[in-house]
């Protein structure tokens, strides 16, 4: 994982069954592209706790996100804990807000891999990359 071009740091946990994978900003590589790589090292991805900076967009009626740097578009769910944080993405997206964001939240594993990926949000706000 260390070699993969766009990776800062990595940080694996067999006890815990977890990787803290830290990338470069700028970087082009996609949750899938991460996920594959875990499968074709003989381990199964699981749940993702991501921080990614994109622009909000409408698909089908709800929020989603662009994820900078890539073509990559993540439907965004309300998170339990945090509602407002979704309701705040809805807002923007009402409003046709363009600027950049940073949210942070949980991807699960895609039961299926034709299906969009959906983030589950924890917090949102507004940046300025």
């Amino acid at each position: 994982m260390r070699k993969v071009d766009g990776v800062e740091s990595v940080d694996v946990s067999l006890e815990r069954a977890s990787a803290a994978i830290n990338l470069r900003p700028g970087n082009r590589i996609t949750l899938a592209q991460l996920r594959q790589i875990i499968k074709n090292n003989g381990f199964t991805a699981k749940e993702a706790t991501v921080t990614v900076v994109g622009t909000l967009t409408e698909r089908g009626g709800k929020p989603a996100l662009t994820i900078t740097g890539s073509d990559a578009v993540w439907l965004i769910a309300p998170g339990a804990a945090n509602d407002a944080a979704y309701a705040d993405a809805m807002q923007r997206v009402k409003a046709h807000e363009s600027g950049a964001v940073e949210a942070v939240g949980t991807v699960a594993a895609p039961a299926n891999p034709d299906q969009p990926e959906e983030l589950t949000l924890q917090s949102l706000k507004a940046t300025s990359k």
